[in-house]
């Protein structure tokens, strides 16, 4: 063989490999990734096809013990239910409520710890003490603090007329809106957390132009402030949101949804209807009609947020 073949050969041998050495590289991250991506299927999607599929089931353990093929008959019963329609209510009231404290206490905190001073930094760490401590400490040191005996903060409200000799988890019309006040307050530390990074990014210097073009405090806030963490505070107020929306436990540890129904969420119906009525296949179908809510609702407000941002 001439040697400008061989050396041509040897080229393209080298060649051939290295585009295959590169191949191996760039597949490198998807084969590490895969086993958590593959649990994570396993975890999340599985359960979630097997839960649409048990909507299209009848599966009454009292009756039978196994699923029986019904159809849309369970959507059809959902839409009918009025207990259902109450609960859902009262899930957008709590969903929509608990952000509204989340954002109307974290603002005001964000901008309060956005200096740069040992304090600001210490109670910035400290502020995430209510995120990280489990829901059922915060639900039972609550409903201490509620109590109608030994209740400092019944106390309170009694003295302002507010309730009587009762909790305030007790009274039909009031009881809600405290737990509703309890979980964002809860949720609140996380909002801070992104509202404050959101603030650590915006420019000093236009806070000094607007200084010096005789705005004041409120006019900086209005036209500066939140334009710019209006994105971030949107996507954290869906995340929050889509938490509070499926959230159960602090609901359930307060006021087991009494009295009557008047804090019984969508969580908790599908609670009592699996575990009390023992109706698997209904509460499949309550999950899968309030995960498509919750799909467009987020969809609407992406989409909302997008074309706004295009403008």
């Amino acid at each position: 063989m001439p040697r400008s073949a061989a050396v041509a050969a040897t080229r393209s041998r080298a060649q051939t490999s290295g585009r295959a050495w590169r191949r191996r590289q760039r597949r490198l991250p998807y084969y590490l990734v895969a086993p958590a991506v593959a649990v994570a299927l396993a975890v999340a999607v599985l359960p979630l096809i097997y839960g649409l599929w048990l909507s299209f089931q009848d599966w009454y353990l009292l009756r039978s013990p196994t699923p029986e093929w019904t159809g849309l008959g369970n959507y059809a019963d959902l839409f009918r239910d009025t207990a259902f329609w109450d609960a859902f209510v009262r899930t957008w009231i709590w969903t929509l409520g608990t952000v509204a404290v989340e954002f109307g206490l974290g603002l005001p905190l964000a901008l309060l710890l956005n200096r740069d001073t040992p304090i600001c930094r210490s109670l910035s760490a400290l502020i995430l003490t209510p995120w990280v401590t489990p829901f059922i400490v915060v639900a039972y040191g609550w409903r201490f603090l509620l109590d109608s005996e030994v209740g400092s903060l019944h106390a309170v409200f009694a003295f302002l007329g507010i309730v009587g000799d009762r909790s305030i988890l007790s009274e039909p019309g009031l009881n809600l809106a405290m737990v509703t006040f309890i979980s964002g307050w809860k949720g609140t530390p996380f909002m801070v957390i992104a509202l404050l990074a959101a603030l650590k990014n915006i420019p000093d210097e236009l806070y000094e132009a607007a200084r010096i073009d005789g705005a004041g405090a409120w006019q900086r806030l209005r036209y500066i402030t939140l334009p710019l963490i209006r994105n971030t505070a949107i996507a954290i107020g869906l995340v929050l949101g889509i938490l509070a929306f499926y959230s159960f436990d602090l609901a359930w540890i307060m006021t087991r949804g009494g009295p009557g129904e008047s804090t019984t969420i969508v969580g908790i119906m599908i609670f009592q209807v699996f575990f009390t009525e023992l109706r698997p296949a209904y509460a499949a179908t309550i999950s899968t009609a309030m995960l498509l809510v919750l799909l467009i609702a987020s969809w609407l407000t992406l989409r909302t947020r997008g074309e706004e941002t295009a403008a």
